[in-house]
């Protein structure tokens, strides 16, 4: 079916896809705006405090309460008893004090930290290793060990024919080692080692520390710290500051000095106190947010499916081509082991062009051009059978590819392309670090699109669609997993491949180019390229 409706141009708009799918995101946005906002926040909170039954048995204890046994009446005398505690008398006195005040302008300082990480490092098994130390001399070196491998290169074969005529040896890694090893035995770092004397513990930093750890801990200050922080005082402290219990103190006493204590005496008998209560206040709120258009329409749409597209994708790369020129932290303008290892541009044997560096580039209204254009220029060539050669080319183009930046495992790599004349060979494909596995998500090539595949030289696959779809922007795109390869334009698919899926990371590439003459110039004009890792 997907066949005839390509076969007839019959596929979804690429505008009305983009509009669809920024609608869908906006809204997406928008949900997850909403979400995290203080109006859904406070809505959900409201919602489960006024149908908790805590607060439904709270509206029937507030209707139904008295004086005598009221919560008034219970806090008072819970705050009296709290007042006479020993533990908070004692508390009390203990932040009044100077000790308390001398102790935390010291806890956490530099003093204390400096002592504590000396005292820690005292008492580690490497420092006790350390004093038991044997003297360290030459022979324990590294410096002595790089010279024994000096000595036993020199009676290598190898070393002793380099030596003697070192024009007319090679320089393996051996012989390199030797030089490397020669240059160090001759520096005046390596006989200053040489001629060390040994070095003993009091010697050592470690030593030093030693010194400075004992000096530190009969100081007064340290002294008194460690003598209060080891105290029942500070222990009662640490106990009750900070407490529910010293919370709860001083919240009852702030509260029994209110008038709203005594106003409650009033209250309670009021028959109407519970539309006087933070409850009804709550409850009302509660009622006009049920109302509210934006909450109405979250709990229609928080859980359609429709999002489920958008939860499981994460963008992992992107560009929409802002701004007046590529950007060369994501791209390259070469291919990948052209700029690793040539350092230069080069063509394969097929190709009627040479890849130039900027000059077939234009980027402007958030568009790439790729131009194919003719142009004689001298260029590089790589055949298999003869290497690298010079050629000389009629036509220019351009190439990028994230070989450098960006590479993935599996996912969904799109673009929306104009991939311009069906007769040029223009391209969107795929590479890992050699030649295949190859995918070409799509190319123009004979007066068709095309999709390919090569897992290796001897396995390819493709399929094509028609040249219309070379003459205006569609939406290419491969979706890649464990198990199958899955290519589509506009969301309608193209063509599968369920064997021999490529498993290692790859890159994507764009690029013009020619395997056959046209007249004129031709341009592949690229919108945007992103891809996603599907969860």
């Amino acid at each position: 079916m997907s066949s005839l409706r390509l076969l007839l141009g019959l596929i979804p708009s690429t505008s009305k896809i983009e509009q669809a799918e920024k609608a869908l995101v906006d809204e997406f946005e928008k949900l997850q705006a909403f979400t995290k906002s203080d109006l859904l926040a406070k809505y959900t909170k409201l919602h489960d405090l006024v149908n908790s039954s805590s607060f439904v048995q709270k509206r029937k204890e507030i209707e139904s309460l008295k004086y005598k046994g009221s919560e008034e009446f219970i806090k008072e005398k819970e705050f009296l008893s709290l007042q006479k505690a020993k533990d908070l008398l004692m508390y009390f006195k203990t932040i009044s004090g100077t000790m308390l005040k001398r102790f935390r302008d010291l806890d956490g300082s530099q003093k204390i930290r400096d002592f504590e990480e000396l005292e820690s490092f005292i008492k580690s098994n490497a420092f006790r290793q350390k004093q038991k130390m044997k003297p360290i001399t030459f022979k324990d070196s590294d410096e002595y060990r790089r010279f024994l491998e000096f000595k036993s290169l020199k009676s290598d074969p190898e070393i002793k024919a380099f030596v003697k005529s070192p024009s007319s040896v090679a320089k393996s890694k051996t012989v390199q080692r030797f030089e490397e090893l020669d240059k160090f035995i001759k520096s005046a770092e390596f006989l200053a080692k040489k001629n060390m004397r040994p070095i003993t513990f009091k010697d050592t930093e470690e030593f030093k520390k030693l010194l400075e750890y004992n000096r530190q801990k009969e100081s007064l200050d340290i002294r008194e710290f460690y003598k209060f922080k080891s105290s029942k005082e500070y222990a009662n402290f640490l106990n009750i500051d900070g407490s529910a219990r010293l919370a709860r103190y001083n919240e009852l006493k702030d509260y029994v000095a209110t008038p709203l204590f005594k106003e409650k005496k009033n209250y309670l008998l009021d028959s109407k106190r519970f539309e006087k209560t933070e409850e009804f206040k709550d409850l009302r709120e509660y009622e006009k947010l049920k109302k509210n258009e934006d909450i109405i329409w979250y709990f229609k749409v928080k859980d359609l499916n429709k999002f489920d597209v958008l939860k499981t994708k994460e963008l992992t790369f992107a560009d929409d081509f802002e701004g007046d020129r590529l950007d060369t932290k994501r791209w390259l303008t070469n291919f990948y082991w052209g700029d690793k290892l040539l350092k230069d541009n080069y063509s394969v044997e097929n190709d009627l062009h040479s890849y130039t560096e900027k000059d077939n580039f234009e980027i402007r209204n958030s568009l790439l051009k790729i131009h194919t254009k003719p142009q004689r220029i001298t260029g590089k060539v790589w055949s298999p059978t003869t290497g690298f050669i010079t050629r000389e080319f009629g036509y220019t183009t351009g190439l990028i590819n994230s070989g450098k930046s960006f590479r993935q495992k599996y996912g969904v790599f799109s673009a929306k392309i104009k991939l311009g004349n069906p007769a040029a060979r223009n391209n969107f494909w795929m590479l890992a670090d050699k030649s295949t596995p190859h995918i070409d998500i799509c190319r123009t090539s004979n007066n068709k699109v095309w999709t390919d595949f090569v897992a290796d030289p001897g396995r390819f696959s493709k399929s094509s669609i028609g040249p219309r779809y070379a003459n205006d922007f569609y939406i290419y795109s491969l979706e890649w997993t464990q198990d199958k390869l899955v290519w589509k334009i506009n969301g309608v698919e193209i063509f599968r491949q369920t064997s021999n899926i490529p498993q290692e990371p790859m890159y994507v590439l764009l690029a013009g180019g020619l395997d056959k003459p046209i007249s004129g110039m031709t341009t592949m004009e690229v919108d945007w390229v992103r891809v996603y890792q599907v969860n």
